[in-house]
């Protein structure tokens, strides 16, 4: 079941289920054993999924989606123009970087946010017939994606 629940400091409801931290989590653990890091849960309010650390230290922060289609299905990798403002906010305010990771049906991938020669436009999701899903967003290149699994 998804439960709904306000975000801090937001007008408009997150969806997010069990299944959601799960798959965010299952994500974090290819990343921490290909690279060697740490990765802590944030806050919503921050926006993205997860910071990195190695030694304690913050390294990277990140943003974790999982998709049910195959890798190649799309030529770009469409995400709310919001995320890409926030992943941009943290690393110019810490001078580290952000990454986007996906899951998808056959194979994980991580770019960094946000990501150069993308496209944008209005998109979104009809599926839960919340008018909000439809908002501004970046379209990025496949190409952009690094295959970490």
């Amino acid at each position: 079941m998804t439960r709904v629940r306000w975000g801090v400091g937001m007008a408009r409801q997150i969806y997010e289920s069990e299944q959601d931290r799960i798959n965010e989590q299952r994500l974090a653990d290819v990343i921490r054993g290909s690279y060697n890091c740490e990765l802590h849960k944030m806050p919503m309010k921050l926006s993205l999924d997860f910071m990195a650390t190695r030694g304690g230290e913050a390294v990277a922060f990140f943003e974790m989606r999982q998709r049910r289609n195959l890798m190649a299905a799309y030529p770009t990798y469409m995400i709310s123009m919001y995320k890409v403002m926030m992943a941009d906010a943290l690393a110019k305010s810490t001078g580290l970087p952000a990454f986007l990771a996906v899951q998808w049906k056959d194979r994980a991938g991580m770019c960094k946010l946000p990501s150069k020669g993308s496209s944008y436009g209005m998109g979104g999701s009809v599926r839960r017939g919340d008018p909000q899903d439809i908002e501004p967003v970046a379209y990025i290149p496949m190409e952009k994606f690094k295959v970490i699994a």
